[in-house]
């Protein structure tokens, strides 16, 4: 069986200087991967690039339709959505009107979907999301990327800044996507959320993947850790 999302030689620029040096990876439907790496490593540009948003070639497929060369707005219609590490929301609109912007087609039944997901944001529902606390909003974030009813999930760092009960909440909730049968690439900082919730883990070291296995491999591997992962 085919992967959901296939990346093949994936290179990718800021300006003149690339950053990406001919990434490889493949993420399958009901399927967490999880791109670790320092900073600067170029997980946040995989997943910039994957959505359109830097100068790269290479090839990108979801679900074999090549997106190399669409506009952002295009990759979001065939499936992918992006949740970014900023969270992005709008603060003087409500819960609700930042989540009804994420709805690619007039679909009530996905408001419902959310509710029943998060339903700490039903009771919010008309609070602005400027007054949510830093894990509300990360939550309101992931949630306004599945109103368009996405195959494919890339987030970026979901769990930076917040409290660790609250970054287990969301590491849970990623974890019932998959089981939903959502692809999910993952930018995490945390190693120990990324190794307990992930199928696969990919290391990245100046721009290429330069490790990848399962989390018990991983964990088997100290020079592997030490070289590319530890500060």
């Amino acid at each position: 069986m085919s992967a959901l999302l296939e990346i093949r030689g994936l290179h990718a620029f800021y300006d003149q200087g690339r950053v990406l040096h001919g990434v490889d990876l493949e993420v399958g439907a009901g399927e967490i991967v999880s791109l670790l790496g320092r900073n600067g490593a170029g997980r946040s540009t995989t997943l910039k690039a994957v959505m359109g948003m830097l100068r790269c070639h290479g090839s990108v497929r979801l679900d074999g339709i090549e997106l190399i060369g669409l506009k952002t707005f295009q990759i979001t219609r065939h499936g992918m959505a992006y949740v970014p590490e900023e969270r992005a929301v709008f603060p003087t609109l409500t819960v609700q009107q930042n989540l009804l912007l994420g709805q690619l087609r007039q679909e009530p039944a996905a408001l419902d979907e959310v509710w029943r997901l998060m339903p700490q944001l039903a009771v919010r529902k008309h609070v602005a999301a400027g007054l949510l606390s830093g894990g509300e909003q990360q939550m309101l974030s992931l949630c306004r990327s599945l109103m368009g009813k996405p195959r494919l999930l890339m987030v970026d760092e979901p769990t930076e800044g917040l409290a660790p009960d609250m970054a287990r909440t969301v590491a849970q909730h990623l974890s019932a996507l998959r089981a939903q049968g959502l692809g999910i690439l993952l930018v995490e900082q945390k190693l120990g959320i990324a190794l307990e919730i992930s199928d696969r883990v990919l290391v990245m070291g100046h721009g290429r993947i330069v490790f990848g296995g399962t989390p018990a491999q991983l964990r088997a591997s100290p020079a592997i850790r030490q070289k590319w992962l530890e500060v």
